[in-house]
């Protein structure tokens, strides 16, 4: 309990410190906008508002009303605009501005923080670090360092996901702010393209790495994600770099192989090895720090989401009982008949979901104020090593092994959640949960049977891994075309298919028009035309 309260009063500290940064020219005077903040505090802020604040990255605008939809791990049951791939620009304006800035236009959510409280929270820690290294104590240097590596690793996170949903951003100009140190703040950064970020972010990865492997100490209130283990945020920061890679393996098969080659060789690189390595945001569970699904169910009051058909066929297919974790009987089911029922995403309107007929989110999700948001996990590490084995020759075992080794870590992780938070599982009439290996060799024997090519087994075992991953889930159905989804028949505003990105934010029209312009070059309808980098090369999406 008390290291809850800690967590709490770090989040609470940061929220009344940290600036909306509406004016960043008021940070050069103005005393209740400081730029000078405890970098943990402002890292507990970051870390909570950038994964499962409203529109953070496992949140609900970003995740469950745009990338989860698109991706088809959700469907919408009312106002199925976004299941029409007819987004609110309003939401897209938001998930930029917050993401960057911490920009709040909401009254009751003024204090918000982005990627420029990151930066402050990097400039306090190079600066503990400078006085450290001039006093010569190893002790402090090597605690600042830790926390830098952590703070780099969430950095490269966030603008991973930000430059995947977006395509090019504004990277190496963002956040150049009087605060930070600079002449003027800089209100037109230009927009860098998506493989510079790449590497850069690889470059930042290896970085954080070579910190972190000093092990010096961070605090364990602060840091939502591994309480203060440096081991762990060092193999999240490798595992995070073999995502890029494995990202960027269609258009630059060389340099990924090459990369992902050298990483997994290096011991000195270490990667997430079981599911207790996995990178969690577990939620504190009181108002506001809740699970962002609980939070729209419970504290917003809606319903407007059902699991995709697309999943819950899927895991029908081969018999896969994590379909009573992912999802819960239809409303109308009867008691002793529990019936699971996907919706089919973006329905024509004269087609309007009947809502007691289809199976809402799982219990393990919806249903706990305490739950997690996951960044990244062992189970996708195991498939991206999966595909680099059979796709790119990284001799890294027998794609096959990886494959079931895969399944077999989502299960297991699966479980475990389902016990730690005693959730809801109705198995449908007549079947009987096992354990989770029993179960996942259920599967395995199965997508061994299937006749399938290696790639739909791999891509369609890890969109089924990644559940709940909106933003990941929505990458790599992009880059691969992988697996095949239901075209979205109500579309009629963007009826070409799967977009090949969010759309800029009307914002950035009107406040930084120049580089906007030569970034949306080709674009077409906002979300269609010019595809993100990683996916120039992809294999065209079979929708039908």
């Amino acid at each position: 309990m008390k290291k809850y309260i800690k967590i709490i009063s770090a989040i609470v500290i940061a929220f009344s410190l940290t600036s909306c940064f509406k004016n960043f020219e008021e940070l050069r005077e103005n005393p209740n906008l400081p730029s000078e903040v405890d970098p943990e505090s402002l890292f507990a802020n970051v870390l909570f508002t950038s994964t499962g604040s409203n529109y953070g990255i496992q949140g609900q605008y970003f995740n469950q009303t745009a990338a989860g939809i698109w991706a088809q791990h959700f469907a919408k049951i009312q106002y199925l605009d976004e299941d029409w791939y007819e987004y609110r620009p309003s939401v897209m304006d938001e998930i930029w501005k917050r993401m960057y800035a911490g920009i709040s236009n909401s009254p009751t959510t003024p204090h918000m923080a982005g990627l420029h409280d990151l930066e402050l929270a990097l400039k306090g820690s190079y600066e503990r670090l400078a006085i450290a290294e001039e006093t010569d104590n190893a002790a402090q240097a090597r605690d600042a360092k830790a926390l830098i590596g952590a703070l780099k690793t969430t950095r490269a996170y966030i603008y991973l996901s930000m430059t995947d949903a977006f395509g090019d951003i504004p990277y190496t100009e963002a956040n150049q702010t009087i605060a930070l140190g600079y002449e003027q703040t800089n209100f037109q950064p230009v927009y860098d393209d998506q493989k510079s970020i790449y590497e850069a972010l690889l470059e930042e990865l290896e970085e954080a790495n070579n910190y972190l492997a000093e092990n010096g100490k961070m605090d364990t209130g602060t840091d939502l994600i591994y309480r203060g283990n440096t081991s762990a945020w060092r193999r999240l920061s490798n595992s995070l770099a073999a995502r890029i890679y494995i990202r960027m393996s269609y258009t630059d098969a060389s340099f990924a192989t090459q990369g992902l080659t050298t990483l997994f060789a290096d011991a000195n690189r270490p990667v997430f090895e079981a599911n207790s390595d996995d990178a969690e945001l577990r939620y504190i569970g009181s108002q506001p720090y809740m699970h962002p699904f609980y939070y729209n169910r419970y504290i917003d009051n809606r319903d407007d989401f059902a699991v995709s058909k697309t999943t819950v066929d899927m895991l029908k297919e081969n018999d896969d009982k994590r379909l009573y974790i992912y999802a819960l009987p239809t409303p109308n089911s009867e008691e002793d008949d529990p019936k699971y029922v996907g919706q089919e995403n973006g329905v024509p309107r004269d087609e309007m979901p009947v809502m007691s007929a289809v199976s809402r989110i799982g219990s393990l999700y919806k249903d706990q104020p305490a739950g997690k948001s996951y960044w990244m996990s062992y189970s996708e590490l195991l498939f991206i090593k999966a595909e680099a084995a059979f796709r790119l020759g990284v001799p890294v075992g027998a794609y096959n092994t990886l494959i079931e080794q895969g399944i077999q870590a989502s299960f297991e992780k699966q479980y475990s959640e389902v016990e730690e938070y005693n959730a809801t599982v109705i198995p449908e009439a007549g079947v009987s949960m096992g354990t989770a290996n029993e179960d996942a060799q259920i599967v395995i024997d199965r997508v061994n049977s299937s006749g399938k090519d290696p790639m739909t087994m791999i891509m369609e075992q890890k969109f089924l891994a990644l559940y709940t991953n909106g933003a990941e889930a929505y990458a790599e159905l992009r880059r691969t075309g992988l697996p095949r989804i239901h075209f979205v028949r109500g579309a009629t505003q963007y009826e070409r298919g799967l977009p090949n990105r969010f759309p800029y934010p009307f914002s950035e029209q009107t406040s930084n028009y120049e580089n906007f312009s030569r970034a949306s070059e080709g674009i077409e309808q906002t979300v269609y035309g010019k595809k993100v980098w990683f996916a120039e090369n992809s294999p065209e999406i079979d929708y039908k």
